[in-house]
Parts: structure tokens; sequence; C-alpha cells
């Protein structure tokens, strides 16, 4: 705070004081001198000299009387917070017993000096301009602050939509690519391409569902991405079944979490189901800082586990198991479980 008084000191201050005894006034106006502020006191008298006081150019600090012939100091705490609300305001008083005191603080005042003891003036004085000056300081690095996450936030916006166009675009492309080609084998890994980039997609969105909060809810993601799958692939017998708790996942491990979910889903219902229809049960929570996820059924043969797994061991889905630190089960003794995926959830 010391700093602050010596900015104080370093500029002329406009102090208005509500007093209706000219004696009064004079030894309020000595004492102000103890506070080595170089500074202006203008005097109001009446509430039509200390509204038009107010109402003209802004004042550092006010000081009032508690009790005038024609108005009170609650009044005119009143009309200082209606007018001048930041600034600080101080009764200079006889008669201030203590419940007054404290009725005027809860309005708002920020102290009082008992006329009696007018020596206690200046350090009150030069308390509550640092604190008011403190204050000012503080809401203008807030307003600063929130200018700059408004220029961010729009910045945000305007890359969160240059990437949805460039995904978009990206997806044209390799859909016509798709529908231009008689290699069966370059549709269909163009075909995984396409998905990859749709789960891209769906991470993308659902990061910025809620003004881009830096994480995602994966429990919605993988009920998003499953019903995108099961749509695209066309597999309307297989119905999904989502026991889905609310796991948030850092945006650093969204991307890797999208491919590796999409790979184990798309493979599991290209697969798995490939002769049967069937009930696609999806599990996902978070416990102990861990993220785990579990697709089952009623039962999976050894053939349709077999197959679902050679599709989901090549060395792009063992890249993203190690970028997770992912432990991925396939139980062979549990028919109604396909996989079993744990990792350690990031900061």
């Amino acid at each position: 705070m010391n700093h602050v008084v010596r900015e104080l000191r370093a500029g002329a201050l406009r102090i208005l004081l509500l007093e209706d005894s000219s004696l009064d006034a004079e030894l309020v106006a000595e004492y102000l001198k103890g506070t080595g502020l170089d500074h202006v006191l203008d005097r109001a008298i009446t509430r039509e000299d200390f509204v038009a006081a107010l109402e003209g150019a802004p004042y550092d600090l006010i000081l009032a009387d508690f009790v005038l012939p024609s108005f009170d100091g609650m009044s005119a705490l009143s009309l200082a917070r209606d007018l001048a609300p930041d600034t600080p305001f101080i009764f200079v008083s006889g008669t201030l017993g203590e419940e007054i005191a404290v009725e005027a603080l809860k309005r708002g005042a920020t102290d009082y000096v008992l006329k009696q003891r007018l020596e206690r003036l200046s350090p009150t004085v030069l308390r509550a301009l640092a604190e008011a000056r403190e204050r000012a300081e503080r809401q203008r690095a807030q307003g600063a602050m929130r200018e700059l996450l408004g220029e961010r936030t729009a910045l945000l916006n305007e890359l969160d939509h240059r990437v949805k166009n460039n995904l978009q675009l990206l997806l044209s492309l390799v859909s016509y690519d798709m529908r231009h080609t008689d290699n069966a084998d370059v549709r269909e890994a163009l075909g995984r391409v396409k998905q990859r980039m749709q789960a891209l997609g769906t991470v993308h969105r659902d990061l910025h569902r809620k003004d881009g909060i830096g994480t995602f809810d994966a429990g919605t993601f993988v009920a998003d991405l499953s019903a995108d799958l099961l749509a695209n692939i066309g597999r309307a017998d297989i119905v999904p079944e989502y026991r889905l708790e609310e796991t948030s996942i850092p945006a650093s491990q969204a991307a890797p979490f999208a491919l590796l979910l999409n790979d184990i889903l798309s493979n599991a219902i290209r697969y798995a189901y490939n002769a049967r229809h069937g009930t696609l049960r999806l599990e996902m929570s978070a416990h102990d800082g861990s993220c785990r996820f579990q697709l089952s059924d009623d039962g999976f043969s050894p053939a349709e586990k077999a197959a679902a797994r050679e599709r989901s061991s090549g060395p792009i889905f063992n890249a993203l198991v190690r970028q997770l630190q992912a432990k991925v089960d396939w139980p062979d003794a549990e028919p109604p479980v396909l996989v079993r995926i744990a990792f350690p959830l990031g900061s």
C-alpha cells in the first residue's frame, strides 16, 4: 500500500466536504494537511450543493458530517453511492454511535472519524484513498484481462470455423476419390481414412460445445461416435446400449482417444457383428485418475473376437495405445466382453 500512497502524493486530489459548520470545516482542512497530499477541498452545505458537486467533475474522496440542519448523513451516503459509487466516503461527525456506524459501513461507507479525534483523519484518509486506488487498479487489470479474453475467444472462434471448413473440404475430397475408384482395396483404405477424419471432427465439435473449456466428455463422445458409425456403415440391426458416465478427458488426449475408439468401434461393428445382429453395450467411467472403456454383448464367439482383435492390431492402433499409455485387454475367457481399455487421464 505504501507505493500507492506515494503515487497519491504525486498528484493533486479533489476532496468534497459536506459540512454546515465553518469552524469544523476549517479544522478538517487543517488536519487534511497532515496527509501530505496535494489536494483541493470543496465544501457543500445543503443537499442541493452536494448533488451539484457530485454531478460535476469526479471527486477522489468524500467527507461528510452525519447531522446537518436540513439533510442527514445516511441520505448523503445513499446519494454518493448512486452518483459516485467508487469514491471513498468517510463520515466525520461528533454524533455517530456504534450502531449507526455499523449500519453506515453496511450501506457502503468506507470509514468514520469522530470530530473529537480528528488526529485519526489523516491515516484514515490515506488508507481509504490507497484502498480505492488499489481497487481501481484491480478493476483496470480485470478489464484488460476481459478484453484480452474477448480477443482470444474471437480468435478461437475464427480458428474453429476454419478447422471445420478445412475438415469438411478434406472429407469431401476423400468421398470424391472413393466414388471414382474401381479398386476395392483403395476404396476400403479411403473409407478408413474418412472414418478417422469424422472421428476427429466429432472430437472437435465436442471440444467446442462448451465454448472451448479445454476438456470434453468422453461419454458423450462415445455415444455420438457409435451412432455415427452405425449410421455410416448401415447397421440398423445393431442396437447400442449405453452405460456412460460423464468422463472429462483433457484436450491433449482427445485426438488419440478418438482415433483409438474409432478403430475399436468400427472394427467391432464390421467384423464382430459380421453375420449377425446384436446389442452393442458401451461402458465408460473414470476412477482414480484413470479412464475405463468396455465393449460387450450377450456373447462373442472366438472367431468374432479374433476378427475384431486382428483388425485392431496394426501399427497406427499400437501407436495410439502407446501415446495414451493405454492397456488394451481382449479377454478370451469372457465371451460377453470384446475389449477393455484403460489409460491414465493427463492434465
